[in-house]
């Protein structure tokens, strides 16, 4: 009974080329970067979730506390559509990268909404900080070798 599940040897093999030359095609579809049109309707999507965050972000602090309920009717949608939003370009873009962007623009959007609907006023030292956070998203930017899965 042992010799009938017995393989004589090379008998496998057309199977293994097989299977070796269909992982190196999954392989270089991974690690080729997606079609332009895929890019840009990432970045779209990621548009999309940083003008969502920034909304959620400006009705919460209009929210007083959560106390106000017309804020907190525009809170919640906006940030349901900000991470579904962020999770359809995290399809197509490295997450260290869409997450730098997202963050990096969400944080210089909602301090000029401070300044200008909210009346905050920053000091020079964190106007410097947030300078240097929108300065790495540019390097990240410019000099990532892989910006797209």
């Amino acid at each position: 009974m042992h010799e009938l599940f017995e393989v004589a040897p090379g008998a496998h093999d057309p199977l293994a080329d097989l299977a070796a030359a269909a992982g190196a095609r999954i392989e270089q579809r991974l690690h080729a970067p997606p079609p332009l049109r895929l890019r840009w309707r990432a970045y779209l999507w990621l548009l999309a979730a940083i003008v969502a965050g920034v909304t959620g972000t400006a009705a919460l602090s209009a929210s007083e506390g959560l106390t106000r309920p017309a804020a907190l009717a525009v809170m919640v949608p906006a940030y349901l559509l900000c991470f579904v939003a962020l999770t359809r370009a995290l399809k197509t873009l490295a997450v260290g990268i869409a997450y730098a962007i997202w963050s990096g623009l969400g944080i210089a959007s909602i301090t000029l909404i401070g300044w200008r609907v909210f009346g905050q006023r920053l000091a020079a030292g964190e106007l410097a900080g947030i300078a240097l956070i929108l300065a790495g998203v540019v390097v990240i930017q410019l000099f990532s070798r892989r910006q797209a899965r």
